[in-house]
């Protein structure tokens, strides 16, 4: 079996495979990088600010409206970051300031659910 590591980044280039997705990463809500699609950037860092952004969008939504998150959307002139994830890790994605946003989120959300399912068979087996 391969390791956990390399099954995630082959979700991450299928995701990113023809699409507006220009780079992605998957954390743990605690901060911590599992992997990326990029090693060459401080992958600590991002790991660590998404998960903050992650916490704030929870704590704002149950404080106003005893919500859910689904996913945080964060969009700036030439990029855009989303966020979404299960109850234990996050995927988050920079995507081009112009891309078509349903298909990112389909793709992401296809995604997050394979990996989920890579960790659970994991640490199930």
């Amino acid at each position: 079996m391969k390791p956990i590591s390399e099954q995630i980044n082959e979700v991450l280039q299928q995701m990113e495979y023809k699409s507006d997705i220009l780079e992605s990463y998957v954390i743990r809500k605690d901060g911590l990088i599992m992997t990326s699609s990029n090693p060459h950037v401080k992958n600590h860092m991002i790991a660590a600010m998404a998960a903050s952004l992650i916490n704030i969008g929870e704590k704002t939504l149950n404080d106003i409206g005893k919500d859910n998150l689904e996913k945080v959307l964060i969009k700036g002139e030439k990029l855009q970051i989303v966020i979404m994830g299960s109850s234990t890790v996050a995927l988050v994605c920079a995507v081009e300031s112009a891309a078509n946003l349903g298909m990112v989120f389909l793709k992401m959300k296809r995604a997050v659910e394979k990996i989920f399912q890579i960790i659970q068979d994991a640490y199930i087996d």
